[in-house]
């Protein structure tokens, strides 16, 4: 049996952890698996909202299951049957979503981390005060079961605006937060040269003077 103490110093061994920045590693150089790409632009984007939010937190282990058909995404305490802590689990049914909705799962995800961490998480995945308090801090809007309530404008929005990734699509501010500023909705499209982005409500058939690339419609972040 490892006591408190014994786990904790576990923890914090470097060699330890050391076992999630494999995985990570591993995931964005399996090629043959269809999802690698994806995995790798979560990681990217983890250590993003890491560094430039201030979670303080560790390297996830994330993954790629069927889990319940309602649930986006899902973050486990503790260990999982391979001992590892911080896993991180999108849901297969549900990856087609938009970029920045992607990333709003991934936040509040990583917000369950940084609760195990620093704070103290609520029972049965209950989303407690504190969960919701440091969620609305960066825009993330949550109810007590963790149901998305819209996005607000804050932190998270403007990164989203600082990498180019279209926040229009996430719902606005609803019921007691219905008088927030709204993200609002466009149906302007993104268009890219490779080196400037255009948006337009109608197909873009032109060159870019800067480079002379065409316009074309921008994909998926990843």
């Amino acid at each position: 049996m490892i006591h408190k103490s014994d786990a904790e110093r576990v923890d914090s061994d470097p060699h330890f952890q050391d076992i999630n920045n494999v995985l990570k590693e591993h995931a964005a150089s399996i090629e043959d698996w269809r999802y690698h790409e994806f995995v790798q632009f979560l990681h990217e984007w983890a250590d993003r909202f890491n560094r430039e939010l201030g979670l303080d937190i560790k390297t996830p282990a994330i993954q790629i299951a069927r889990i319940r058909v309602w649930a986006l995404g899902h973050y486990r305490y503790g260990r999982n049957g391979f001992g590892l802590r911080h896993q991180v689990t999108f849901n297969l049914r549900h990856l087609e979503r938009p970029v920045a909705d992607l990333l709003e799962t991934l936040l509040h995800e990583l917000l369950h981390e940084w609760q195990e961490l620093c704070g103290k998480p609520g029972k049965g995945n209950y989303h407690n005060r504190q969960f919701r308090e440091k969620a609305r801090s960066y825009g993330l809007l949550v109810d007590h079961r963790g149901r998305s309530l819209g996005i607000q404008a804050g932190p998270f929005t403007k990164l989203l605006a600082q990498h180019s990734v279209d926040a229009f699509v996430l719902p606005p501010p609803q019921g007691e937060f219905a008088r927030s500023r709204p993200i609002g909705k466009s149906k302007l499209k993104k268009w890219s040269c490779g080196c400037t982005n255009v948006r337009a409500a109608v197909e873009v058939e032109a060159l870019c003077l800067k480079c002379g690339a065409p316009f074309q419609k921008a994909g998926p972040a990843w």
